[in-house]
C-alpha cells in the first residue's frame, strides 16, 4: 500500500472512531487553549484566586487558591499593579471561609429533545475535601416575563447576557429584564476526594426536568471550591448527551459523597 493510500486509510479510521464518540459540549474542557495566562472560554481567572496551571491531568488546568485573604482579593481586583503581595493569613478571613472560588464555562444551548447527560471532572486538592462542579440551568427572560423576578445578576463573560445566581454582591440585585437568563434549575457534581495531592476522576449522570416551569434552555458549568482552605485543581470538565441506560450505569459506580467512618 502506498504512503498516500495508507494515510487515507488511517484518516478514515480516525474519523470513524470520532464519529462514534459522543460530542463533548464544553468548550476548552481541558483548559489547553488560551493566551495571556488565561484559558480560552472560561471566565473568572483573575490571576490570584484562580490561575492557569501547567500540571494538569495532563497538560493545563485551572488552579484555585481558597486561602487568599478577602482583602487581598479586593485589592488585587481594584488594581493588580498596586497589589503588594499577600497579607498576614487569618484563617476565617480567607475567600474559602466566605464566597469561595470559581470559574464559569461558556453557556451550552440545549435542544428540545435533550434529556440525559453525563458530566465528568478530574480534581486534585492539597487538603482533600469535597469541591464541586455546579450545574446551572436557565430560561431566557422575554419582554412578557421581564420584571417578574428579582435576583442577583452576573455577567460571567464580557459582552454576554446576565445570569441570575443565588449568591453575589447585593449591589447586583435587580428585577429581571428582557434578554437576561433566569436560573430555573440546578444540580451538583460533588467531588469527594479520597486523599490530598492526587488526581481523581469523577462522573455523574443526570436528567433534565420535564416540567416547563423548570426546564432550562441553557446550561453552564461552574467548578467551585471553598473549605477547607487550600489549593484545588480542575481539569477535563466535560458534558455530553447520554442515554437513560448510560446514566444508570455511571451513577451505579459513583463514590458516596459521605465520608467513610474510621474503624
Amino acid at each position: 500500500m502506498s504512503r498516500y493510500y495508507f494515510a487515507i486509510f488511517w484518516a478514515c479510521c480516525i474519523l470513524a472512531c470520532m464519529a462514534g464518540q459522543p460530542e463533548n459540549l464544553v468548550r476548552n474542557s481541558g483548559f489547553e487553549k488560551g493566551s495571556d495566562e488565561r484559558p480560552a472560554d472560561w471566565s473568572g481567572v483573575d490571576g490570584l484566586t484562580v490561575t492557569w496551571g501547567r500540571n494538569g491531568n495532563p497538560g493545563r488546568c485551572v488552579v484555585f487558591d481558597t486561602s487568599v485573604q478577602q482583602k487581598d482579593k479586593k485589592a488585587y481586583q481594584e488594581d493588580p499593579k498596586k497589589y503588594t503581595g499577600p497579607s498576614q493569613k487569618r484563617q476565617y478571613a480567607s475567600v474559602g471561609a466566605h464566597e469561595g472560588v470559581w470559574v464559569f464555562s461558556q453557556p451550552i444551548d440545549l435542544r428540545d429533545d435533550d434529556e440525559y447527560f453525563i458530566i465528568t471532572a478530574d480534581v486534585k486538592s492539597s487538603v482533600g475535601g469535597g469541591p464541586f462542579v455546579l450545574i446551572r440551568g436557565f430560561q431566557l427572560v422575554t419582554e412578557e416575563t421581564a420584571g417578574r423576578n428579582n435576583s442577583i445578576f452576573q455577567i460571567p463573560h464580557p459582552g454576554g447576557p446576565a445570569y441570575s445566581e443565588q449568591f453575589g454582591p447585593e449591589s447586583q440585585r435587580r428585577d429581571s429584564k428582557a434578554g437576561d437568563y433566569l436560573q430555573s434549575w440546578r444540580h451538583t457534581l460533588v467531588c469527594r476526594l479520597d486523599a490530598p495531592g492526587k488526581w481523581e476522576h469523577f462522573e455523574m449522570g443526570f436528567n433534565l426536568p420535564k416540567d416547563k416551569r423548570f426546564r432550562p434552555q441553557r446550561l453552564w458549568l461552574k467548578p467551585y471550591a471553598y473549605w477547607p482552605e487550600g489549593i484545588y485543581e480542575f481539569d477535563n470538565v466535560t458534558l455530553r448527551r447520554a442515554t437513560k441506560e448510560e446514566v444508570a450505569t455511571v451513577n451505579s459506580k459513583r463514590k458516596s459523597v459521605l465520608k467513610k467512618e474510621k474503624k
